[in-house]
């Protein structure tokens, strides 16, 4: 028998049981969809993470004086320990030269000023290194320079977010905006004089960061809450850094980011830096020491149970159709047990009377598929307009690859029981009423 034979009489099939065929569709249709969903966000958070790591560095360290609220026993909260310094950070540098960065903060409130406009806000002193990592900004203006940090430079480089490129649906609850970013949204300070704490600096850059769905920085949301304003941290020293009034200054070093180059070398690099610091503080200083490394496995590893949670309820949900797919071709086998004896007695071969159902049961399967597609393909677009970042990554195989499955699974799901018409005795299936 012909396949063009085949498909036009399982066709014919098809249509002449609608509401059995409907039935198969739509459990195969809500497999495809969970496929399709569940394709698009695995690939999503894939792409995100490599271009999150690109950005970020693969070999990101973060050492951090320990907090006393960190310390588990009385006796070490007690305890003198040292600080954290700039010292420190350019000691890490000369000894250890290779390294891609060694970007020491530190970081204060202070009182941000501009005509009538007051806030407080998140200011940090930092070195040119700390461009050399996370860097995704469009410069208006220049970034600080060396000449800024050995001079003690009254300048400073302010940060304005990208906001949302398409606001999602939930941003119309969230009411709070932050009056900051909306007043250098509308205000260009650049080349104009602002007050920190009681000194003047002159902006001599802003930094636009991408709008939040195409900055690859926040998928992973690994530097935490970051200053907006930066300042030479020579400059930082000298005029913020021992004011202690907002609770967080202390004169010493916020931390020292450390990228390593490679994932492999972060251990090496952890126990080389941090034996370097306690030689030179003579093991009174404690050590918070970060590996990124570690915080994105556990990141990852939250969103993959989520991913595969849908892929499995996708796989339920099409193992649930394949078993539609087998009774209906059990139940069109002992409904056409005649046709079959009739067939085999003209010159049907078992592989014939297979494929006629094998076939029939493949297409069950590719209509149900199609049809999850589309539907699955109009609820992504539909989430998409509404500033879902995930479901803007459909790729053309996602489809193609959906509707395999539901092939597939009509053609296991029939495997038996067209087995079973191929074994049918064609004389006892011509006397069969």
């Amino acid at each position: 028998m012909r396949i063009s034979e085949s498909l036009r009489t399982g066709t014919l099939e098809i249509l002449h049981h609608k509401m059995r065929s409907f039935l198969t569709f739509f459990a195969i249709s809500i497999g495809v969809i969970s496929i399709m969903y569940s394709l698009t966000l695995i690939y999503s958070m894939n792409f995100r993470t490599k271009k999150a790591l690109e950005v970020l560095g693969h070999g990101r360290l973060k050492i951090q004086p320990k907090r006393y609220y960190q310390e588990t026993t009385s006796m070490d909260k007690k305890e003198a320990r040292d600080t954290l310094t700039l010292e420190d950070a350019l000691a890490l540098r000369a000894n250890f030269p290779e390294l891609p960065m060694v970007s020491p903060i530190m970081a204060n409130g202070a009182q941000f000023s501009h005509g009538d406009f007051n806030s407080g806000e998140y200011i940090a002193g930092i070195t040119t290194e700390w461009k050399k990592r996370g860097w995704v900004y469009k410069v208006r203006g220049r970034f600080l320079n060396e000449h800024d940090v050995a001079s003690y430079a009254r300048v400073c480089v302010i940060i304005q977010n990208g906001g949302w490129f398409k606001k999602p649906q939930w941003m119309k609850f969230y009411g709070w905006k932050d009056e900051f970013q909306e007043y250098i949204k509308h205000h260009d300070l650049l080349g104009k004089s602002v007050q920190l704490g009681d000194n003047l600096y002159t902006v001599v850059g802003i930094l636009e960061e991408p709008p939040l769905e195409k900055n690859p920085k926040t998928f992973l949301d690994l530097e935490g809450w970051e200053a907006k304003v930066l300042i030479p941290i020579s400059t930082f020293q000298r005029l913020m850094g021992n004011d202690n009034s907002w609770g967080w200054g202390g004169g010493g070093l916020d931390s020292i980011n450390i990228d390593t180059g490679k994932a492999a070398t972060v251990e090496l690099y952890k126990r080389r830096l941090e034996k370097t610091l306690q030689a030179r503080h003579a093991g009174r200083l404690r050590l918070d020491v970060k590996d990124f490394g570690e915080i994105i496995k556990t990141k990852m590893a939250d969103k993959h149970r989520d991913m595969y949670t849908v892929l499995i309820i996708g796989a339920i949900a099409i193992l649930a159709g394949g078993i539609g797919i087998m009774n209906v071709t059990l139940a069109t086998i002992y409904s056409r047990i005649k046709e079959i004896g009739i067939r085999r007695a003209i010159g049907a071969t078992r592989g014939d009377i297979m494929a006629q159902f094998l076939i029939e049961a493949m297409l069950l399967g590719f209509f149900g598929g199609l049809a999850g597609i589309l539907i699955s393909m109009g609820g992504i677009q539909y989430l998409a307009s509404k500033g879902d970042t995930d479901m803007m990554m459909v790729q053309w195989w996602m489809p193609l690859l959906s509707v395999l499955a539901a092939v597939l699974t009509g053609f296991l799901a029939a495997l038996y029981p067209a087995y079973q018409a191929s074994r049918l005795d064609p004389v006892e299936a011509l006397r069969y009423e």
